[in-house]
């Protein structure tokens, strides 16, 4: 994977965001553009592209000098944080993903995931996005920080994230879990429905309206961190 500071102060306390497929930075270099404005202090890591799913040399010895380490990943990122080794963690909120990405039960139907797979073009990719985004207004937003990078880029670390899941990285209780998650109403990637169970008994913010792209609803991290305090 690939992993970029956005700020890095010296900080005592790490927000660490996993990205979901195809993404680079720019999704959460907005999110702190938006926090710093609302007083966001703690320094800020985000990890995407997950065609190797193991994190940079330094990576470990960096983030474990942190008193406090928050985890909010998205999508496919909920998945891959949870097979990242890393020190004690605070709190961890998912956003519209599971601990099965795909899963005829509990994630996105196998069906979906081989049809992006097998069919995934420059002309599909548009349709993806107008999926994950639902709404004019939210694909508006999502094309100001949509990824810097090719379609064959996406299509090469979707096919290395279906090989993960097949072979090497089988899912292994992690050392640390997920006491939140947030749901979207309108996802048509990871269905409300199959996130109700994949989460049953961990607690959950549900919001009706919400397609898979959540960032149209929460403006800043404060916003996503909140949802742990309600």
């Amino acid at each position: 994977m690939k992993t970029v500071w956005l700020r890095k102060q010296g900080a005592d306390e790490l927000l660490l965001f996993f990205n979901g497929w195809g993404m680079d930075h720019r999704i959460a270099a907005h999110l702190l553009h938006e926090s710093l404005a609302a007083d966001f202090s703690p320094d800020f890591l985000v990890c995407y592209d997950y065609r190797t799913l193991e994190p940079d040399s330094w990576f470990i010895k960096e983030i474990s000098r942190y008193d406090c380490i928050t985890v909010v990943a998205w999508s496919f990122g909920v998945w891959v944080a949870q097979l990242t080794e890393l020190p004690v963690v605070e709190r961890a909120i998912a956003i519209n993903g599971t601990l099965h990405p795909v899963d005829a039960e509990l994630g996105i139907p196998p069906e979906l995931f081989h049809a992006t797979l097998s069919t995934y073009s420059e002309e599909n990719r548009h349709r993806f996005n107008r999926r994950m985004c639902g709404s004019r207004e939210a694909l508006a937003l999502f094309s100001t920080m949509s990824p810097d990078r090719k379609t064959s880029d996406q299509l090469e670390e979707l096919e290395r994230l279906q090989e993960s899941m097949q072979t090497g990285y089988l899912h292994d209780v992690a050392a640390w879990q997920y006491n939140h998650a947030v749901i979207g109403g309108r996802d048509l990637v990871f269905p409300a429905r199959k996130q109700f169970t994949a989460w049953k008994g961990v607690p959950q913010t549900v919001i009706a309206d919400m397609p898979h792209f959540p960032f149209f609803h929460f403006i800043n991290l404060q916003e996503v961190l909140a949802c742990c305090r309600k």
